[in-house]
Formats: C-alpha cells, structure tokens, sequence
C-alpha cells in the first residue's frame, strides 16, 4: 500500500511539472509586464511593444 502511494504522489508531481508555463513567465511575457509597468507607475519613456 505505501509503495502504490508513494508511485501515485511521484507520478502527479510529474504531471504537474509538465504542464504550461504561465503567460508572465516567458520572456514575451516578461517584456509587456515591463512595458506596461513602466506605462503605468512613470518609468522611463519604453518605445510600444513589437507586434508579432
């Protein structure tokens, strides 16, 4: 019984690191958070995001 629970917990530890990397994670992400932030809290002047 511990041996199939132990398998069970490894296996959705697995599951749970395959999946997707949030949106503001990858380095697409990163540059609009950036853009945005200084847009809104006054940072310096950052030329409009490239559109792809």
């Amino acid at each position: 019984m511990k041996k199939v629970l132990c398998l069970f917990f490894i296996f959705a530890i697995v599951l749970a690191s395959c999946g997707p990397k949030p949106y503001y994670k990858t380095a697409k992400g990163k540059k609009k958070l950036k853009y945005y932030n200084s847009l809104q809290f006054g940072g310096k002047p950052v030329p409009p995001p490239k559109k792809n």
